[in-house]
């Protein structure tokens, strides 16, 4: 049977475990007509090409040199800006944008802000609460909660959030896909052009004041003090923080309350044990992070299990297939929040690996706790989960939750990814649920 992997597919992008565990068994190293590009899945492959120097993360100046400047000047823009955010960067200029922004997502900076982010999350749950037991939880909670928190980081005034939140989404449209079609591409130029204007006024203004110690005002005292970049690099960088400091975080606490309603078993127990949080944190990184894949470029052919890929391809490192590969993790298609910590790849791995894994970690583990202490009876209003219709990062739309535990989806009491109980009464209780879902999902 010919294997094959479309994102496009509404059955694949709700539960695209099944592929990958096909695609690892038969087809590793997988070319995707759909994706026109390859696609790693396996643990070993997509962590060694994270290393591997044939592999540039610079997908963004193709991109742009691809674009005919004079016809569509927005988007050949667009992949220029993006060329300057050191994610998309390879040595010598990643390791030198990247300097500049580890002091302030070290653990000991980013512990300094447990109390801050606590109070964000009180403020954010007694609005919720005092709107009504039903929310949801993406638009009320994950999507203001990390914006809030990395615009306290950068310095940019937190009552700005809303407009470099709608930015961003846009933007995400862009650089989440594997390949955007022009209307998104348009809007996420429009975004990308809006963002970057609004952020040269705060550099401007945070110039003018002399305001220091926000991070903003770090890059720019490096960007005067010995050109260490670009004005243009400045800006883009910030850019970047803005976005994928919020965007990824945001998926997390989603994907997770998620993972864990649907087991409420596992839900009771880190209401029962607060400390369970950081773990749990791990195993949804795990299991459902927001940064799926990785795209990267070939510089020169490479041959990798018996396939070439040649220069220029792209290639997608499957990093949620390769977060459950057998050969790396027991039972990997369990939610097991006492796992032990594990070689998960959801931040990176390597010269790229996420600068704020910190900072995510923290917000991750204080929003769990807090939202389980807050609304212990909290449950899914909707079983069926709305995912956006991105790639390269996965997570729902939105979360509806009835805060109080007055819902009317029937409780999951079952793995989603495929494993049953046993024994004859439990064989008919399976079959039922099947049935059930299938009703439910029709």
């Amino acid at each position: 049977m010919t294997l094959a992997f479309d994102p496009s597919d509404p059955e694949t992008a709700r539960n695209p475990w099944p592929v990958y565990a096909r695609l690892r068994a038969g087809d590793p190293v997988h070319w995707s007509p759909a994706l026109r590009g390859w696609m790693l899945t396996r643990h070993d492959d997509v962590m060694a090409a994270q290393r591997d120097r044939r592999f540039s993360a610079d997908r963004a100046t193709p991109f742009a040199d691809r674009m005919d400047a004079a016809a569509r000047p927005d988007i050949a823009r667009m992949g220029r800006v993006l060329a300057r955010w050191m994610v998309f960067s390879d040595p010598p200029r990643h390791p030198a944008l990247r300097r500049l922004t580890l002091e302030a997502f070290t653990p000991k900076a980013v512990e300094g802000l447990r109390g801050r982010i606590g109070a964000l999350i009180d403020d954010l749950l007694d609005r919720m609460d005092a709107a009504g037991p039903a929310r949801d939880l993406m638009e009320d909670f994950a999507r203001p909660l990390p914006a809030a928190v990395i615009a306290h980081i950068l310095g940019v005034p937190e009552r700005d959030v809303g407009r470099f939140r709608r930015w961003s989404d846009d933007i995400a449209g862009v650089v989440g896909r594997a390949r955007s079609d022009p209307r998104r591409l348009e809007t996420g130029a429009a975004a990308l052009a809006a963002l970057d204007a609004y952020l040269e006024g705060i550099v401007a203004e945070r110039r003018r004041t002399g305001a220091s110690g926000a991070l903003v005002d770090k890059l720019i005292a490096a960007r005067d003090a010995d050109a260490a970049l670009t004005e243009e690099e400045l800006v883009a960088n910030c850019a970047l923080l803005l976005f994928a400091g919020h965007e990824t975080t945001t998926h997390l606490i989603g994907n997770g309350v998620r993972l864990l309603l649907e087991r409420p078993d596992r839900f009771a127990a880190l209401r029962r044990d607060p400390a369970l949080a950081a773990g749990a944190v791990e195993e949804i990184l795990r299991c459902e992070g927001a940064a799926h894949a990785i795209a990267r470029v070939a510089t020169e052919d490479v041959a990798l299990r018996g396939k070439t890929i040649a220069r220029g391809d792209r290639v997608f490192l499957m990093l949620g297939a390769a977060n459950r590969d057998p050969e790396v993790f027991d039972d990997p298609e369990t939610f097991d929040i006492r796992r032990k910590p594990g070689r998960h790849l959801a931040f990176g791995y390597g010269p790229h690996f996420c600068v704020g894994a910190p900072l995510a970690r923290l917000e991750g583990e204080v929003a769990l706790n807090r939202l389980a202490a807050r609304f212990p009876d909290m449950a899914l209003a909707e079983r069926r989960a709305a995912w956006s219709p991105h790639f390269i990062l996965r997570g729902l739309s939105r979360l509806p939750l009835a805060l109080r535990g007055e819902c009317d989806a029937a409780p999951f009491d079952r793995e989603p990814f495929g494993r049953r109980k046993s024994g004859p009464v439990q064989f008919v209780e399976n079959l039922l649920d099947t049935w059930r879902l299938d009703r439910n999902d029709a």
